[in-house]
């Protein structure tokens, strides 16, 4: 553990023209998933789900994260809050995991203990001569910040706020006005059988998209037109031109706009969320480690309601290029215990890999990072 721990420190922290894919046993070792867990997961703003798809008062969604069962509710006064899914009693998950809706007050399942949709304990059944203190057993209650409409928690009390952790993207991604984007569409839930770093390199970057996305992906999107827009360890945005396939007379009816429209940005905001963000939506992946070798995925839009339009074949789309990225983690996660196999070069499209290599190294090992880059194409999507 001690050895893996000092490849794993040594090759994170690494910048662009040194770097390496990091040692094949971080991918699956029990002590490593645990440290991940503990100095990550419980530190860092981890993104929840679009406040748009808990609307409504009594909407909530209850999830697991580093151990900790959370339910994110918005209250009878239209408040969000983010507190404990354990009942105070003997620790039963109070709502069923996933989106649902409270009417009344929140019960026990299994001795009917009751709290209301602000963690406030209200009762419980038959206490004989024993007096319950309210005060002790209200739900805990977890940091909760917004942006652009996505809920992010932190179960950290002392960490910085969101706006800092965030600071400087939306220099970038303003030119999209995402703040347009009030309507919300839910994706599947997956389970892969691969480490959550897997599943993270893979979706940050666009590397592989020429070979594993040939008939999707690449067809809109093509590998030789991705760039590096700007970033750091804490933060990067990457990006592409897209493939216009747009006739002649609908160019001429959509008149001009700017040229970052014709652009897609991918947003990778560690540990554990990808964007992607273009005039019309701003889209996730999202993903939750689930164990030293599995982990769950999700992914949704937002998108402002006057453009949404959710056809077959958009769907078929999305489907079929998340197959191919199922196939290709589970497919590297078999690599991962090789005893002979050792990582190699990260190239310059890898870059973003690199940023989230350095990220790691600071929040496990306190490592120092590079300074903020910028890329030749920043310029296309500042605003003054």
């Amino acid at each position: 553990m001690k050895e893996l721990l000092s490849q794993y420190q040594q090759e994170a922290q690494a910048s662009m023209l040194e770097a390496k894919a990091l040692p094949f046993g971080v991918y699956h070792d029990k002590g490593v998933f645990e440290l991940e867990s503990d100095k990550v997961f419980r530190k860092d703003w981890i993104f929840v789900c679009a406040a748009q798809a808990i609307a409504a008062p009594g909407y909530y969604y209850a999830f697991e994260l580093a151990g900790e069962a959370i339910v994110v509710i918005r209250g009878q006064d239209k408040k969000l809050r983010a507190m404990s899914n354990n009942c105070r009693h003997r620790g039963t998950p109070l709502l069923d995991s996933g989106f649902g809706e409270v009417t009344g007050n929140i019960s026990c399942p299994y001795h009917a203990w009751s709290y209301d949709d602000k963690g406030n304990f209200k009762g419980a059944p038959m206490p004989g001569k024993v007096s319950i203190d309210k005060q002790k057993h209200c739900l805990p209650q977890f940091r909760l910040e917004s942006w652009y409409g996505l809920l992010f928690i932190n179960l950290d009390k002392q960490a910085p706020p969101l706006a800092e952790r965030f600071n400087g993207i939306e220099a970038y991604t303003g030119i999209y006005q995402p703040e347009r984007f009030d309507s919300y569409s839910g994706g599947e839930v997956e389970h892969w059988q691969a480490n959550w770093k897997v599943a993270m390199e893979n979706a940050l970057e666009g590397y592989h998209v020429f070979k594993v996305h040939k008939e999707t992906l690449e067809t809109t999107a093509p590998t030789k037109l991705a760039y590096y827009v700007a970033g750091s360890a804490y933060w990067t945005i990457i990006g592409g031109k897209l493939v216009d396939n747009a006739g002649t007379l609908a160019k001429w009816l959509r008149g001009k706009y700017p040229r970052a429209y014709d652009h897609y940005q991918i947003i990778i905001l560690p540990p554990s969320l990808v964007l992607m963000l273009d005039y019309d939506s701003m889209s996730w992946i999202h993903v939750l480690p689930d164990g030293p070798e599995t982990c769950v995925i999700r992914s949704g839009a937002i998108f402002p309601k006057s453009m949404f339009k959710e056809d077959q074949q958009s769907k078929a789309f999305t489907q079929a290029f998340f197959k191919e990225d199922k196939w290709i983690c589970e497919r590297v996660q078999k690599g991962m215990h090789s005893k002979v196999g050792k990582g190699g070069k990260l190239v310059e499209m890898e870059r973003s890999v690199v940023d989230f290599h350095q990220y790691l190294a600071a929040k496990l090992f306190a490592t120092d990072t590079d300074e903020f880059f910028e890329g030749e194409n920043a310029a296309l999507f500042k605003t003054e």
